[in-house]
């Protein structure tokens, strides 16, 4: 009888323990990704101005596109996916990348996806080059880790240009684009850049943020927890029916 009662203790304490951890959405801030198509300034946690559309002259010393041929599987250019906001040491992330894919091409040597996760298995998308409007970026700790806190460059893509005008570059929705750290699954919030290739940028420029994306593991942890509350309380009364039982034997 009494290690009945120490079970059924124990079980209600689980139980108000599990109640009262908070959603894991409000464990950790807003990671905000956004395009850098000029990356003068940037690293794995430094942070230059982040341009909403930058215009390149090819051929150039920025530039090794000259200007007229068409795609040779090799980078001329490189952008930067960048990080600021709750940027805890990531463990691990995705950025899918969309791009124009009849001006552009992501290609190497140009492209760097562990900048921000030295030692970490790549998980981006290969072998470049890539060429179908779309690229996944990503790396995630096996062993080690974490990665470099701070805002920064978490992926560096490299471009090989095959013809002159204005690139707009997007980042598709979680769970395809995720920041990862020590605390959980961040929201995020996502921008546009745009690159003018030998012409001048538009008026619409990129840069816009979205509201941030907390449907995914948030909530599916937040379903877990409330299962385990509910279990322990079916545990709990399940002890007191067999305790009565006992009493009125």
């Amino acid at each position: 009888m009494k290690r009945l009662a120490q079970t059924v203790l124990f079980v209600a304490l689980l139980a108000s323990l599990t109640l009262a951890l908070p959603d894991e959405a409000h464990a950790q801030g807003t990671v905000n990704f956004d395009i850098d198509p000029e990356t003068t300034g940037n690293s794995a946690d430094t942070l230059g101005t982040v341009e909403n559309c930058y215009e390149v002259i090819c051929p150039s010393a920025e530039c090794d596109w000259n200007g007229s041929s068409s795609f040779d599987d090799v980078s001329d250019y490189v952008i930067d996916v960048v990080v600021s906001g709750d940027t805890e040491a990531p463990t691990d992330y995705y950025a899918s990348l969309n791009y124009d894919e009849t001006k552009v091409h992501v290609a190497d040597p140009g492209t760097d996806t562990l900048i921000k996760m030295g030692g970490a298995k790549d998980l981006s998308e290969g072998p470049l080059p890539d060429s179908d409007g779309t690229f996944a970026a990503g790396a995630m700790y096996l062993m080690g880790g974490p990665g470099t806190a701070g805002s920064g460059t978490i992926a560096r893509v490299g471009l090989d240009i095959g013809a002159s005008g204005v690139v707009t570059f997007s980042l598709n929705a979680p769970p395809d684009t995720a920041y990862v750290s020590d605390l959980g699954t961040h929201a995020v919030t996502r921008g546009t850049g745009m690159l003018a290739i030998n012409e001048a940028c538009s008026d619409a420029v990129g840069g816009t943020a979205e509201l941030p994306d907390v449907s995914g593991s948030a909530g599916r942890n937040y379903g877990a927890l409330a299962g385990l509350a509910a279990a322990a309380l079916a545990a709990l009364a399940a002890g007191g029916w067999y305790a009565r039982r006992r009493w009125l034997r």
